[in-house]
């Protein structure tokens, strides 16, 4: 199995949703695409849901996932990221690398307080 990207448009925010095995790396490569996507869509809040994919994210992985979260500073969007509790690292490397690239990001491991602080 490989990692399936899914994006749904709902009336606050844009939710992608990535499913399957895979590795950090074929997820963050994914994050132009769906950037644009809402750019083309006309939303500034996105959501990616995590819950559904596996992978064993290294502490270097975590570094890049921040780093390449660059691109939703680029498109001003607000993000919430949310995964299972065993994906979220409890010093939160990841979200702080994003952070200090100028992302309006956040975990969670629940979705609805991700909807929540994304609707805010």
């Amino acid at each position: 199995m490989s990692i399936q990207l899914q994006i749904e448009e709902t009336p606050g925010y844009l939710a992608a949703r990535f499913t399957g095995v895979g590795t950090a790396e074929e997820a963050w490569r994914q994050f132009e695409s769906i950037a644009k996507h809402c750019e083309h869509a006309n939303k500034n809040k996105l959501l990616l849901d995590f819950t559904g994919f596996h992978t064993d994210a290294s502490f270097v992985d975590r570094y890049f996932l921040g780093k390449e979260a660059q691109i939703f500073a680029h498109y001003n969007l607000k993000v919430a990221s949310v995964g299972r509790p065993e994906q979220l690292d409890p010093k939160r490397f990841g979200e702080i690398v994003a952070q200090n690239r100028g992302v309006n990001l956040r975990a969670f491991i629940n979705l609805a307080d991700a909807e929540q602080w994304l609707l805010e």
